[in-house]
């Protein structure tokens, strides 16, 4: 099945970079230690982030790599990634904005290309033949899919009380309007 062409929306995110990374459940630790086992990742090579918003996973990883590259379509998020690396004393990720349909660009070849929640945004055909032919021998392209927009499935282990998703829901399409423009 042929992919819809689309455009880009560069104010999907407008005004949300620096709230992102906060209104979401963070990934957890075990994750970097469930790839550094599967792939054998030891602070040698390249990760590229694609779709890396305010670098959720790329600061995750980044000690597992001797650099990487943290892309994402909309520049406030890779401005917010830029200064939480800066807070967090990570110096080895160059973050870019551009959209995975420019790639490969100049970005040159990686061990390890990864999509967190971003590669239903794209062109996935296209992305994807861009991506492989940036990953050396032996690379792995890692997709991650989680939950993190609705938080876990109960409040044990949560610091506040759940949040009102409904009324959320419904402010959200008071101010917006019912039509999405995300994901289409």
């Amino acid at each position: 099945m042929a992919e819809t062409e689309w455009t880009w929306d560069p104010t999907l995110y407008a005004g949300s970079a620096r709230f992102y990374a906060d209104g979401r459940v963070a990934y957890p630790a075990a994750l970097a230690d469930a790839l550094t086992d599967e792939l054998g990742l030891d602070g040698t090579g390249r990760l590229l982030d694609v779709g890396c918003g305010p670098g959720s996973l790329t600061l995750l990883l980044a000690d597992r790599f001797a650099e990487g590259v943290g892309i994402d379509a909309d520049a406030d998020m890779v401005d917010e990634a830029r200064e939480r690396a800066r807070r967090a004393g990570v110096g080895n990720i160059e973050w870019v904005a551009m959209r995975g349909e420019e790639l490969p660009g100049a970005l040159g070849m990686f061990r390890v290309a990864s999509f967190a929640q971003s590669f239903h945004w794209m062109q996935r055909d296209r992305v994807a033949r861009a991506v492989r032919s940036m990953l050396a021998p032996g690379g792995a392209c890692v997709h991650v899919d989680a939950t993190t927009h609705q938080g876990v499935g109960d409040d044990a282990e949560l610091p506040h009380p759940r949040p009102p998703r409904a009324e959320i829901n419904a402010l959200v399409g008071r101010y917006l309007g019912s039509q999405r423009r995300a994901a289409r």
